[in-house]
């Protein structure tokens, strides 16, 4: 296993991460014709990005953080 060490900044809040437990988190999409793009924010802006639906609460909660 190859160990990533990244020290930049939050897509979402724009401050600077520390290498931590959780932190930073990888936010991958890809799109319907196979494109991908990789962002990196703390675990805190993306929990509170995270939409928790009232017809699945919960649906979307992070299973590691």
């Amino acid at each position: 296993m190859v160990e990533v060490r990244f020290g930049g900044w939050c897509c979402f809040c724009g401050k600077e991460m520390q290498d931590n437990q959780t932190d930073p988190c990888e936010v991958v999409v890809t799109t319907s014709a196979g494109g991908t793009q990789v962002w990196w924010c703390h675990a805190e802006c993306f929990k509170e990005r995270i939409t928790d639906p009232v017809e699945a609460p919960g649906f979307f909660a992070p299973a590691h953080f």
